[in-house]
Parts: structure tokens; C-alpha cells; sequence
């Protein structure tokens, strides 16, 4: 299964890079992700995970996947995103898969949770000055490339 947003999909069958513009994402300011999502026709919704920072939900094709906050002062200020993934798989994926996986890969790493769930992950510093639009959608790209080769490598 291929998850790429339309914009996205147009600029990487052009070959081109998105226009450059003076957004940025920033995880200090989880609007500005948000803003991204629908500025691409991308569903999300902004909650809090059980710490109580930022996380949003997004959804790309049947997949529902999530983006967590990390490197927060008191759920605020976040330096970092993750870009996230599970699978309820009940013992079908085995870690040389896994491993695999992960030999192949560069800036994706997946894991199994001891209850068997096959998980996917991408972090993302923004730092301060956040990231611009641009260089944002190429690591997004990038993100919904792998979540579909991860989904083929897993058989999902």
C-alpha cells in the first residue's frame, strides 16, 4: 500500500523539490504541524499523550498513525517529533524480519513489543528554528515511503 499525499505524490513524480516558503514546522509549536497536515489534506487531530504532551493523530490512506513531542519542559517548548506506527500482528512477524528491516534501513527502526505488535518510528529534531515546509515534506515523504515498505515486509 503507497501512502503519499497528493502534493507530495506531484513533487516526487516531477522530480522536484516543494515550493519554498517561510513556514516551518516546530515541535514548540504543535499548530504548526497541524497547520502542515491540512495545508496538505492530510485528517489530524491534535490531543495530549499520557505524559500530557502534544500528540496527533493523522490518518493517509486506512492507516491511522500518530506523531509524538519529545524533549518537552512541562508539555510545552518540544525540540523533537516521532513519527509513529503499530501493527497488531499476534506473533506473525518474527525479529529476524525485524532485523532485516532495520540492517536496510537508515533513518526508520522498528521493533516488536513483548506482546507482539510490529512497530515502526522516525524521529524528527526541529530544534528551535523548526524546519521549512520544504524539507519537512521531504522527511515526510520519506515517512510514508517506509510505512509502506514496511507494511509489504511485514505482509500487513
Amino acid at each position: 500500500m503507497k501512502h503519499i499525499s497528493a502534493i507530495t505524490g506531484l513533487v516526487l513524480a516531477m522530480g522536484m523539490a516543494a515550493p519554498a516558503t517561510a513556514q516551518q514546522v516546530l515541535a514548540s509549536n504543535p499548530q504548526s504541524l497541524m497547520d502542515y497536515f491540512f495545508s496538505n489534506g492530510v485528517p489530524a487531530q491534535l490531543t495530549t499523550d499520557s505524559v500530557g504532551d502534544p500528540l496527533v493523530e493523522f490518518r493517509v490512506d486506512s492507516d491511522t498513525m500518530q506523531v509524538f513531542f519529545y524533549d518537552c519542559t512541562d508539555n510545552q517548548g518540544c525540540l523533537a517529533l516521532q513519527f509513529y506506527a503499530g501493527y497488531k500482528v499476534d506473533g506473525g512477524v518474527d525479529v529476524y524480519t525485524i532485523n532485516g528491516w532495520n540492517t536496510d534501513r537508515r533513518f526508520v527502526r522498528s521493533y516488536l513489543t513483548d506482546e507482539g505488535a510490529a512497530r515502526i518510528e522516525m524521529d524528527i529534531a526541529t530544534s528551535y528554528d523548526g524546519i521549512s515546509h520544504t524539507d519537512f515534506t521531504e522527511l515526510y515523504s520519506l515517512w510514508l515511503e517506509s510505512v509502506g515498505l514496511f507494511e509489504e515486509r511485514i505482509g500487513w
